[in-house]
């Protein structure tokens, strides 16, 4: 047996404190429109913001969205699940066309060790345009030309497809008209033409298809008129003279129509001609 002498034991204990802040992942943000992001000038969207948080988030938190429109538009509200913010575009004009943004900030609730994060995404609105303009006057046996101008206002990347119709079906290429890239050219232009035209502006990618119409009323040109007596301008009293009255019409005047003729006698006297003419005939009144 050993004998040991008594042993004092001092054990010591230190500490340290760190603070663990944990961000917030950022959510996933999606943006729909319904019922498309392209429309016609008067049409409403309704953008719908969409905003998902990740599953590692189980603490309270507070969902705050912000639209931005184009011309400094906002809107702000405050969001409950399942976090979703609508945005209505009501009556839209080309004004109205351009980027929508919807930005979503994540913020704890009474909790200082979990900080913020923010989440931003963004859709492009277009409006679907038409317009027709002329160019030249409408006159039988001149050019004319009809021009459809279909365009996406925000998107110029996309070009409409333009094609024209009347009440035959589409126009295509003969008959004195040519049809290239939504321009109508009548050279010449002649009285069948006449009639209601119809210009189509397709985006195939989007489903949406418009139209516009004109009436074509083509003018008459005044015709070449000449006048001839029978034997001669010259007769002697007692004696009988024809006048001839032959009027020429322009070759582009190529539709039925009527030609009445009057006479106008010294003293200013009217005689009607013989029987109305009509085009194909001799145009000729006596």
């Amino acid at each position: 047996n050993v004998s040991l002498p008594a042993i004092s034991i001092t054990s010591l204990f230190s500490t340290s404190i760190s603070n663990l802040t944990v961000q917030i992942p950022p959510p996933t943000v999606t943006i729909t429109a319904t019922p498309s992001q392209v429309t016609t000038v008067g049409g409403n969207i309704i953008l719908t913001c969409n905003t998902q948080l990740g599953q590692s988030v189980n603490s309270n938190v507070t969902v705050n969205s912000t639209w931005i429109g184009p011309n400094s538009l906002t809107s702000s509200s405050i969001l409950a699940s399942p976090y979703q913010s609508t945005f209505m575009l009501g009556s839209l004009d080309t004004t109205g066309a351009g980027n929508y943004s919807c930005s979503v900030l994540i913020s704890p609730v009474n909790n200082a060790f979990i900080s913020q994060t923010t989440q931003r995404t963004t859709i492009l609105v277009s409006v679907h345009t038409i317009n027709i303009t002329a160019s030249g006057s409408p006159v039988a046996g001149q050019m004319y030309t009809l021009i459809c101008n279909g365009a996406l206002v925000g998107n110029s990347s996309l070009i409409p497809v333009i094609t024209w119709s009347n009440a035959t079906g589409v126009v295509t290429n003969g008959n004195g008209i040519t049809v290239s890239n939504g321009v109508l050219t009548f050279n010449p232009l002649r009285t069948s033409h006449g009639g209601q035209y119809t210009c189509q502006s397709t985006l195939s990618a989007f489903s949406s298809m418009i139209t516009s119409s004109t009436q074509l009323i083509v003018q008459i040109p005044p015709p070449i008129i000449t006048t001839t007596a029978v034997p001669g301008q010259v007769v002697i009293t007692g004696s009988n003279i024809t006048l001839l009255c032959n009027v020429q019409l322009e070759p582009s005047v190529d539709s039925t129509v009527m030609v009445t003729s009057t006479w106008t006698a010294p003293g200013g006297a009217t005689l009607s001609g013989s029987n109305p003419l009509w085009i194909g005939s001799s145009n000729q009144s006596t």
